[in-house]
């Protein structure tokens, strides 16, 4: 089969959309002819990697546009992001049908920017197109906005709003109900979708996140490390926004002390929230609980989830939460809150889900469920495996691509039903 992918963000050198995308096509290539298109500024850096033979055959990119300013403001950096990626489509558009009248591939799958509040242009071609993973429908709740910082609750606000005023969007409604499938990050997405799109023909439900064999090995042995009966370890990773909810992960925190339980927290991460967590940590007098740091690499990474007992990440929305996923991978049981893709993933066997009714329930649930961690070794062990066995059989490479190929199967049956 041959598969044009468009991915704006492609990059083997970065995470975020730009892995999403890469791994997609490195994926894919292993069984089909896939010619990506991709921003020009990805060139070095896929140029750089070294490619087995097979794949190499089927790897082909075409290189369109150039790369955006960055912006240190989240609000004004996510805005800006949205307008070069519109920017882009426009320009790959001018060359697009060049493209395909040379390629003729069965169908076209638009990977990355994974979100549906942008239109895509690819429907009017003659070729179907698969969308997706799609994820972003999840929206802050108001009633947890004393919880952020001032410019981490307006970016949500300002969020939501772009939610509700985003499904309204012509081109956002054509290109739901004009694709032939659409792979959706969760089933909130699903449902989100759905109301849009009018039909859940076509609407498939797959997360992004996945996980080679030598993956899987890497962080079951990073897990073999931890010592069960130490000093409870709690980890949270990942960009740090007011919607990662690690405030309320700090006043669980103190919250357990007041009842005896202390807990060490290391807070692997960076972004626009971090000053003021830092300022609630020391209002709270935590600072010799929780240690702030700027994110770890590698063996690092590796090391550092191989001493941590507990994820502990309230987040209140989600996509593909991949670095639940591989914490989970790892042995380290989740502590999160019962919303968006994280709510869906953690069950009472593997770790809680805590109910967002309110901060106080939040914040009581979370401490409730560090304190019975802690004096209950044997479930902590037993959620340990339990998670990292949830991780490996359901989000494996194999699965993924499985899945895919089947969506891609229906998608084709479907456009020669239309003929």
């Amino acid at each position: 089969m041959k598969v044009i992918l468009i991915a704006f963000g492609c990059n083997p050198e970065q995470g975020s959309e730009s892995a999403v995308g890469w791994t997609m096509a490195f994926l894919l290539a292993q069984r089909h002819q896939v010619r990506v298109v991709t921003q020009e500024c990805n060139r070095s850096a896929i140029a750089r990697f070294e490619f087995g033979g097979e794949i190499q055959k089927n790897l082909t990119f075409y290189y369109v546009g150039s790369a955006a300013r960055a912006y240190q403001n989240r609000m004004v950096a996510r805005i800006m992001s949205w307008v070069s990626y519109k920017r882009w489509l426009t320009q790959v558009q001018d060359e697009f049908a060049q493209i395909l009248r040379k390629e003729k591939p069965d169908l076209i799958h638009h990977v990355t920017i994974a979100t549906w509040r942008v239109g895509i242009p690819w429907m009017g071609f003659g070729t179907p197109v698969v969308w997706g993973p799609l994820g972003g429908a999840a929206k802050f709740p108001l009633r947890f906005l004393g919880g952020l910082s001032f410019s981490g609750g307006s970016f949500e606000i300002v969020r939501n709003l772009g939610t509700y005023v985003g499904r309204m969007l012509p081109s956002v409604i054509k290109s739901c109900r004009s694709a032939v499938a659409i792979i959706c990050a969760n089933g909130l997405d699903a449902e989100f979708l759905d109301q849009i799109r009018g039909q859940k023909k076509g609407l498939y439900v797959l997360s992004s996140a996945h996980f080679s064999v030598k993956e899987v090995k890497r962080f079951e042995k990073a897990g073999e490390r931890r010592e069960p009966y130490a000093p409870l370890q709690a980890f949270a990773g990942g960009i740090c926004i007011g919607s990662k909810g690690i405030r309320f992960a700090l006043e669980a925190l103190a919250l357990a002390r007041q009842k005896g339980t202390r807990v060490e927290f290391t807070v692997a991460s960076y972004g626009p929230e971090l000053n003021f967590l830092k300022h609630i940590t020391r209002k709270l007098k935590l600072c010799d609980q929780v240690l702030f740091h700027d994110g770890f690499r590698g063996e690092a990474y590796d090391t550092a989830l191989g001493k941590s007992h507990v994820f502990l990440l309230p987040s209140f929305r989600e996509g593909s939460p991949r670095t639940i996923l591989e914490a989970m991978l790892a042995g380290v049981v989740p502590v999160v809150c019962k919303a968006s893709a994280q709510g869906e993933i953690v069950d009472a066997k593997v770790g809680f889900a805590i109910s967002i009714s309110s901060c106080h329930e939040l914040v009581r649930g979370l401490a409730d469920a560090l304190i019975l961690l802690d004096h209950d070794r044997e479930l902590l062990q037993s959620m340990s495996r339990a998670a990292r066995s949830k991780v490996s059989e359901n989000y494996s490479e194999k699965s993924f691509l499985t899945k895919i190929e089947s969506i891609y199967q229906e998608t084709l049956l479907c456009k020669g039903s239309k003929r």
